[in-house]
């Protein structure tokens, strides 16, 4: 733009210099200001253009003024003798900024003018020539030169400037595909030790494999390149896998598992997957395949299969083991519900009836004897009930569902102060004490673990009882019960939820020693877990957890 500019502006200056030098009185009859009268309203559409944000179209009005101008200077100066006809080699010169058509367009347009310039004055079709003075021709010859100069320069700039475009456009092509060698390089040896096999096919005929490929298939890495999928596979395996390459050159992608390709490999097993490949037309040129031997995920997969069928066998002669127990469970249960209750009703009741009908014939001694008799039965008929909860807890089927601790907790402890009303407890029951599982077997472990604590802090002049929750570091929810009874060593903590075990002598406080152990079932059957802690004469604190696991 900046040429053209500078084009421009020399034509209008030097036109209007040119104007002002010629000597004597000028008109537009006059010869000398035919070709200037032309240049200036070129040279100002040229600058008009160039405002205008059109480069091109200002250059080429210049350089077509420019040759109408010399073409009518020299129709109507000196024809062939004008000196001006040797400014056409400079419009074709310039014309060379305009690439090479315009070159062919303007040297076209300048032959003509002379063939016509010479047939007019071949025909004397011209006027008189008319000489231009020497002074005035030399403006006009600087004139031209300076345009010329300028445009030169333009172009030799832009050359230059092309080469050096040039010259860094080739280094960075020359950085590339070396860089591209190097990245390929790196390809072709990260692929040949990948623990795989990579290849890629146009169509049915193989275009690349790496050498794990080539070497499962039995060939080497350049052997294989032109072979068809039948030649690379063999004839078994082709029948194979033909399905799965006219699927994947039909644009779906493939995953299949099968028998190694090449003889050499039987036995293994590998995992093929198949990828279109898609060309710039959208049309499925080929495939890109990856094949890695999985022999030992497979023979872990039939094992792990195997030993599930070994579980699986084990787990239904375990089940049939399970209720085999659970009806000799319940036979039991039975028995002792109905064997060994008559004879302790008899024992209990005829030890009464001797009582009432021969007690005064016994002396304090005899009368001792049957009591303790009577005792011993009717503590027997507790330990049988105890053992029959326990049973039916560990046999009855599990239904869970949102049971509010804390509601179950107040009604239990209601219900003790109504069978004790003497006794003054304090109870302290945190709020909104939710938690998921069977609400029987639920309120059962409330009963013996509140029934615990009130019975051991009954020595207390003033017994508290606390039920409520806390979180644990491992994310779970403990539930506890808390008293400030009387305690116990926790050096015996193993043996407190265990049936029978008894920390207290009978003597102090009454038990059979079950309540805990159902206690422990319960929460084991809700996948949970149960512990103690405890000071002697600090009162005692039961905590357990309600999960989701497996029901015994």
């Amino acid at each position: 733009m900046r040429t053209v500019r500078l084009a421009a502006s020399i034509v209008l200056a030097g036109t209007l210099l040119y104007l002002l030098l010629l000597p004597g009185p000028t008109g537009f009859g006059d010869h000398r200001v035919i070709g200037a009268s032309l240049l200036i309203p070129v040279s100002l559409s040229s600058l008009i253009l160039l405002q205008l944000g059109r480069p091109v179209g200002a250059y080429l009005a210049l350089l077509c003024g420019a040759l109408l101008a010399i073409t009518a200077s020299a129709l109507l100066v000196a024809g062939l003798r004008s000196a001006l006809i040797f400014a056409y080699p400079a419009i074709i010169v310039g014309a060379m900024a305009l690439g090479l058509r315009m070159i062919f367009v303007f040297g076209a347009a300048a032959i003509a003018g002379v063939v016509g310039i010479a047939l007019a004055d071949h025909f004397s079709l011209l006027p008189p020539p008319k000489l231009t003075p020497p002074a005035i021709l030399g403006v006009v010859y600087v004139l031209v030169l300076l345009v010329l100069t300028a445009v030169v320069a333009s172009m030799a700039r832009e050359q230059r400037r092309w080469q050096t475009k040039e010259q860094i456009a080739r280094l960075a092509l020359e950085d590339s595909l070396q860089l591209l060698a190097e990245r390929g390089r790196d390809l072709q040896l990260v692929m040949n030790n990948v623990p795989a096999g990579i290849c890629a096919f146009d169509g049915w005929v193989c275009r690349f494999a790496n050498v794990h490929l080539a070497t499962y298939c039995g060939f080497s890495e350049q052997s294989i390149i032109g072979k068809h999928v039948r030649e690379v596979l063999g004839d078994a395996n082709y029948a194979l896998a033909k399905p799965y390459v006219e699927q994947v050159l039909a644009g779906k992608p493939v995953y299949f598992r099968g028998p190694h390709p090449s003889p050499a490999f039987a036995g293994r097993h590998m995992m093929f997957a198949l990828v279109p490949h898609v060309g710039a037309s959208g049309a499925v040129q080929g495939f890109y395949g990856m094949f890695f031997d999985v022999t030992k995920q497979e023979l872990a997969r039939l094992e792990i299969e195997r030993l599930n069928q070994d579980l699986d066998r084990r787990v239904k002669e375990r089940t049939a083991d399970l209720s085999s127990a659970n009806k000799e469970l319940e036979s039991f249960a039975y028995s002792i519900s109905h064997d060994l209750r008559a004879p302790l009703r008899g024992i209990d009741g005829f030890s009464q009836m001797a009582l009432e009908e021969y007690g005064d014939k016994l002396d304090d001694q005899g009368r001792g004897y049957l009591e303790r008799v009577r005792a011993a039965a009717q503590r027997m008929g507790s330990l049988i009930d105890d053992i029959l909860e326990l049973s039916r807890v560990s046999r009855q089927a599990l239904h869970r569902e949102r049971v509010d601790l804390g509601q179950i907790a107040a009604e239990l402890l209601d219900e003790m102060r109504q069978a004790n009303p003497g006794r003054q407890v304090e109870a302290a029951i945190a709020p909104d004490c939710v938690a998921e599982g069977d609400p029987k077997l639920l309120r059962i472990l409330m009963q013996n673990l509140l029934e615990n604590a009130w019975k051991y802090s009954a020595r207390q002049a003033a017994a508290r009882i606390e039920f409520g929750q806390e979180p644990l570091a491992t994310g779970e929810t403990a539930y506890f019960v808390r008293d400030n009874g009387v305690g116990f060593d926790m050096q015996y903590a193993d043996r407190l939820f265990a049936p029978f075990q008894r920390l207290h002598k009978l003597e102090e406080f009454a038990g059979s020693g079950i309540g805990l152990a159902t206690v422990a079932r319960i929460v084991h059957r809700h996948g949970g877990r149960v512990w103690a802690e405890s000071v002697p004469g600090q009162g005692a604190t039961l905590r357990f957890t309600l999960g989701h696991g497996a029901t015994f």
